[in-house]
């Protein structure tokens, strides 16, 4: 019997882990705004998480503060009926600041949530022995250096501390009684930690005063996952797997943004990024538990998100913004599961801010994201019928440089 709900418990670390591999690309008002395609422009002190390099343009000292709110909602129709997971609104900071130290160098730093996760299935759901509470919180913690080379080209570098926390639930129905055989559903919880290092390194180029090119890249973050993992049980399993340790580890992929700005005359400025998420780092999970371990292997796809966003300069206080991105899903059909029921996405994005003086300003943004309807049809029945989910994205931030 040990040995049975041991599987089970593994078994249920490696799905939920999945969802710690989930990306939030979007990390300020101003680029939102802009359908996230910033990489080549990197105006403002988020100039730290999208370009670092570019933060050399920057004069004196910067300073960003605001969340790119997420309100997801996602819906699961099967045979019989449908399910929905619980509307919550996420709201995950972020604090940006740099630093002109010299002439042809800077110095920036960075806090934001780059991963994460929370979904919320009842109890009672189609898929309850699969998932059904999830939340993750990523939080990078980044320190940037840039340089330039001559007039036009600048270089950063920098290094990323990482904080991992997750706490994943999920039904499970274990043996009560042997005469007669019974059954009880009992909930299995995961509470767990752990904190990885990486780096990164950018370019910015600026060929003329309206045409530039950016690139940066961020490297993959090993995090040692320590948890526990609760489930209460009676009967003939009590005392199987009630309150005991396992570990893990989790690759959070590497990145890479290359893009284009260009400005169109005095007021247009547009903009093109080509985003690469190397998924391919989460091909398998080992777990270890006490004296045993098991493999569970995921083989999630690297894919590309293609993003183009534009600005108009109303006036010297107001800019107006808009942008679309499509992001392709790297969650394989074989290897799905509804703590991250993923698809490929289509977004549209509007955004404006306004110089209240020559020190701060605000920016305000909204991204409408839309996942395309996915169908499951495998032997795994409660997992079997058709997914269609969305999110809203409503931003806010609060510049101030002096």
């Amino acid at each position: 019997m040990k040995r049975i709900i041991l599987t089970a418990v593994l078994t249920f670390i490696a799905a939920g882990a999945q969802a710690s591999g989930f990306r939030l690309s979007e990390q300020d008002a101003a680029a939102n705004g802009m359908g996230n395609s910033f990489v080549a422009v990197a105006d403002n002190a988020s100039a730290v998480w999208y370009n670092p390099a570019a933060m050399t343009a920057l004069e004196g000292t910067n300073m960003s503060l605001g969340t790119v709110m997420v309100y997801p909602g996602m819906k699961h129709e099967f045979t019989g009926g449908s399910d929905s997971i619980a509307k919550k609104l996420h709201v995950p900071p972020y604090l940006y600041i740099t630093r002109k130290m010299g002439p042809g160098w800077a110095l920036g730093l960075g806090f934001n949530a780059p991963f994460g996760l929370s979904t919320e299935w009842a109890d009672s759901s189609q898929t309850k022995l699969t998932a059904t509470y999830s939340d993750i919180k990523g939080f990078n913690y980044n320190l940037n250096a840039a340089f330039k080379l001559g007039e036009r080209l600048s270089f950063a570098l920098g290094a990323d501390y990482v904080q991992l926390t997750a706490e994943l639930s999920k039904m499970y129905t274990a043996p009560y009684s042997v005469s007669p055989l019974t059954y009880q559903t009992v909930t299995q919880t995961l509470d767990g930690d752990g904190t990885g290092t990486g780096w990164n390194a950018a370019a910015f180029y600026r060929h003329s005063d309206r045409l530039s090119f950016g690139a940066s890249y961020r490297s993959p973050v090993k995090v040692k996952m320590d948890g526990k993992i609760t489930m209460p049980l009676a009967g003939v399993a009590a005392g199987s797997a009630l309150n005991d340790d396992a570990s893990t580890e989790v690759t959070l992929p590497d990145t890479f943004q290359a893009g284009a700005a260009i400005k169109a005359g005095e007021k247009w400025l547009f903009s093109a990024t080509a985003d690469f998420t190397d998924w391919a780092t989460y091909h398998k999970l080992v777990i270890d538990y006490k004296n045993t371990s098991s493999t569970d292997h995921k083989h999630w796809k690297s894919v590309w998100a293609f993003r183009f966003g534009g600005e108009y300069k109303s006036s010297d206080k107001l800019k107006l913004r808009a942008g679309v991105f499509y992001d392709y899903n790297p969650v394989k059909d074989s290897y799905f599961e509804t703590r991250v029921p993923d698809s490929n996405r289509t977004a549209l994005s509007l955004g404006a801010g306004y110089a209240v003086s020559e020190s701060l300003t605000v920016d305000l943004s909204y991204t409408y994201l839309r996942f395309s309807e996915r169908e499951i049809d495998s032997a795994t029945n409660t997992l079997d019928g058709k997914y269609t989910s969305y999110a809203h994205l409503p931003a806010l931030s609060f510049g101030y440089k002096f």
